[in-house]
C-alpha cells in the first residue's frame, strides 16, 4: 500500500509540473527512497536543493494525510544528494584548513539542517576540530573551532 499511495502522489505531481522523468521507489530501513532520473530536471532540484527539499517535505506530508501514517520519504534527483554531500565535505576540508592555519574559529555559509548535519558528521572524524551550529532560521550556520584538548 505504501508504494501505491506514493506512486499516485508522484504521478500527480509530475503530471501537474509537466515533468517527464523516470523514477524508482526503494524501501529502506528508515522509509522509502524516491530516485528520479531524466534530462533537464534542474527545476526539480532548485537553488542548492531547495525545490528538492520542498518536494520531499510535500510528499511526506501528503503521504501522511492520505495514508494516515508517518513515513520518512527521501528524494534524490540524478544523484544530486551524493554530489552535494561531496561538495560540502570538500568545502568543510577547506574551512578546517583555515581553522588550523589561523588557530581560530571560522564561520561557514548558512546551510539547511540536512547540510549542517552532513558537516557535523564529517567534522566528527577530526580530533583537533569541533563544530557548532549558531544563528537562527535561514541564517543558521556551522562554526568550526580548534579543539582545546
Amino acid at each position: 500500500m505504501k508504494k501505491e499511495v506514493l506512486e499516485n502522489l508522484v504521478n500527480t505531481i509530475f503530471q501537474k509540473l509537466g515533468t517527464n522523468a523516470a523514477y524508482e521507489l526503494q524501501e529502506e530501513d528508515a522509509g522509502i527512497l524516491l530516485s528520479v532520473t531524466g534530462n533537464d530536471l534542474n527545476h526539480l532540484i532548485g537553488y542548492r536543493g531547495e525545490v528538492l527539499n520542498a518536494l520531499q517535505h510535500f510528499l511526506t506530508v501528503s503521504y501522511f494525510n492520505d495514508a494516515g501514517e508517518f513515513l520518512r520519504i527521501a528524494v534524490d534527483i540524478n544523484g544530486y544528494r551524493d554530489q552535494r554531500k561531496a561538495k560540502l565535505e570538500e568545502m568543510t576540508r577547506n574551512f578546517i584548513d583555515r581553522v588550523r592555519f589561523f588557530s581560530q574559529e571560522v564561520e561557514m555559509p548558512s546551510m539547511s539542517p540536512m547540510e549542517r548535519r552532513i558537516v557535523h558528521v564529517f567534522v566528527s572524524g577530526y580530533d583537533d576540530i569541533v563544530s557548532e551550529s549558531v544563528g537562527i532560521g535561514r541564517d543558521r550556520r556551522v562554526v568550526l573551532k580548534p579543539n582545546k584538548l
